[in-house]
């Protein structure tokens, strides 16, 4: 089994949240991971030569076959961690990300299996993001953000974006978690704020940014 440097996994990481499949230009991969141009540029000749990455001319670059698989392999693995922090260690899902972050360049794929045998197979992760299944099939992403929905409508968080820890500790304050359900109100035309109301009837409004990285379904 090839084995990758934690750069190098950062780097494919990187290029599969901007592009997917698609090309990525250098300035935006540099600015992903952190890097300054000439360093982005080392990296993608590192990847290039192992196979995982292409330079497309005038348009940056890009996965390969080889580097999409493993950008899925990365984002299983990472998600997997997530989803054992949480229900198996009692961690808060505002923690456990930057854990998750450490723990997914673990190179053992027997241990990976292992891992999602003993969690039972799930299919998403403690934020509701799709876990990518061993063979790289990706389960459907679940949702739409809150502002797609109108007014009136009885809507089931099912997805939080990570937008940060102060983020989720509103989101706790707020009494707002996976699964808890909600009217929609009232959307501001002022700013797109948006107003909720609880089942237990209290009310309360979201600013743009917040409901922008939440996600529900219609009931």
């Amino acid at each position: 089994m090839k084995t990758h440097s934690e750069s190098e996994e950062n780097y494919i990481k990187a290029l599969y949240h901007l592009g997917g499949g698609d090309a990525v230009s250098n300035g935006a991969l540099a600015q992903r991971v952190g890097a300054k141009g000439p360093s982005a540029t080392q990296a993608v000749k590192r990847l290039a030569a192992k196979g995982l990455a292409e330079v497309i001319p005038y348009k940056g670059v890009k996965l390969t076959s080889d580097g999409l698989a493993l950008a899925k392999h990365i984002l299983r693995k990472h998600r997997l961690w997530e989803t054992f922090l949480v229900e198996k260690l009692g961690f808060g899902w505002e923690e456990v990300h930057p854990l998750a972050e450490q723990l997914e360049h673990v190179q053992s794929r027997e241990l990976v299996e292992k891992l999602a045998t003993y969690l039972g197979s799930p299919i998403h992760d403690p934020h509701g993001d799709p876990i990518p299944q061993a063979d790289g099939a990706i389960p459907p992403t679940m949702g739409n953000p809150l502002q797609q929905f109108s007014e009136g409508s009885r809507l089931r968080i099912v997805r939080v974006e990570d937008a940060g820890t102060d983020f989720f500790n509103q989101l706790d304050q707020l009494n707002i978690s996976l699964g808890k359900e909600f009217t929609l109100i009232s959307i501001s035309n002022f700013d797109s704020s948006i107003q909720l109301k609880a089942t237990d009837g209290s009310l309360f409004w979201l600013s743009h940014s917040m409901s922008s990285n939440i996600y529900a379904i219609s009931l």
